[in-house]
């Protein structure tokens, strides 16, 4: 039925699949390192506020190339997501070490800093692959400033 609804290749619905998984595990792991840095930020996470923060990224940037057919705007959706989740995956790291040693805030937020910065890169890496004008990676870093900006 969905296959129907989206004009794009077989696979959409595994894809799409592949998506909402992404979606609730990065907002599943950032709700889980929020806590480590809770010293740096005034708001409380939830697993909701983290949702809403990924799907609105997805909004966002969605804004940037809404002149672009259907098909491209769901296959950067897919990278996009992708990347995040490849964020999240390597936080992990610093989630199971904290189990086992002492880590301060200080070195949990640098770690994060230095995750974001992979995946800014692997964002423009992803855009010369798709095609797609390298601003994107400047507006996805402007979400994320105006996330700060809020959660400061």
């Amino acid at each position: 039925m969905l296959r129907y609804m989206l004009p794009i290749k077989e696979g959409t619905t595994l894809r799409l699949l592949y998506m909402m998984l992404a979606v609730w595990a990065t907002a599943y792991t950032l709700s889980i390192y929020a806590p480590l840095l809770q010293q740096f930020i005034t708001v409380t996470y939830s697993f909701k506020f983290e949702l809403a923060m990924v799907l609105g990224q997805l909004v966002f940037q969605s804004v940037f190339i809404f002149r672009k057919p259907f098909a491209v705007k769901f296959l950067y959706a897919f990278h996009l997501l992708t990347v995040s989740l490849l964020g999240s995956l390597l936080l992990w790291v610093v989630i199971c070490l904290k189990q086992v040693v002492y880590l301060n805030a200080y070195v949990c937020l640098g770690y994060f800093l230095l995750v974001v910065g992979f995946m800014f890169f692997e964002h423009r890496r992803r855009l010369n692959v798709l095609k797609l004008p390298l601003f994107l990676s400047y507006t996805w870093l402007l979400y994320r400033s105006l996330i700060l900006i809020f959660i400061l």
